[in-house]
């Protein structure tokens, strides 16, 4: 079965939500969509040559620092969190990827309340709060009636003025004019 993979393909609404490429290191970022909360944003290795990273290999290995420190320091500058947090999920999409998870300091005690999971915990709070989160967007997308994507559409135009002010601090725009292939 050959499915088409959405990071590779940078299909959907995905190209919308990007706000750090880097080519030389072979990685860019986009805000989730629907987020876990609010400046959720997934950290996506890209395609190399003609097949799909599906692991954590030594080409990624040597790279991931250099595009998460450019990552990270965006988002904290951007948002007045306490910390950011890093989970790896593999559930239906293969393509190796990293979720960043901002801490608010409002939310930590109640995200570790209502889990009962300790610092050590986090990729299962992650993979359980993922699957809640795809619950809730299918269960309101069939109350108003409207398909998974329609809802993922409206979430990344509420999601365009912090997309905008991302791409400021990583100077994406400037990028993508001086390059204007898409890889």
């Amino acid at each position: 079965m050959n499915t088409k993979c959405l990071f590779c393909e940078k299909s959907g609404d995905i190209p919308l939500r990007i706000f750090y490429e880097n080519r030389k290191l072979g990685w860019y970022a986009l805000l989730g969509s629907p987020p876990h909360t609010r400046g959720h944003t997934i950290l996506v290795v890209s395609k190399q040559g003609r097949r799909c990273p599906q692991r954590f290999d030594r080409d990624t290995l040597g790279t991931v620092g250099a595009a998460l420190s450019d990552v990270v320091q965006a988002m904290l500058a951007y948002y007045p969190v306490k910390e950011v947090l890093l989970a790896s999920l593999r559930r239906e999409v293969k393509h190796f990827h990293i979720h960043l998870v901002p801490v608010w300091p409002k939310e930590e005690r109640v995200w570790r309340q209502a889990t009962g999971y300790s610092n050590s915990h986090l990729m299962e709070f992650l993979g359980s709060l993922e699957k809640k989160r795809d619950f809730l967007v299918l269960e309101r997308a069939a109350r108003q009636g409207k398909s998974d994507d329609e809802q993922r559409v409206e979430s990344t135009k509420r999601l365009q003025p912090e997309i905008q002010a991302l791409r400021r601090i990583t100077g994406y725009e400037s990028s993508r004019r001086k390059s204007p292939s898409r890889g």
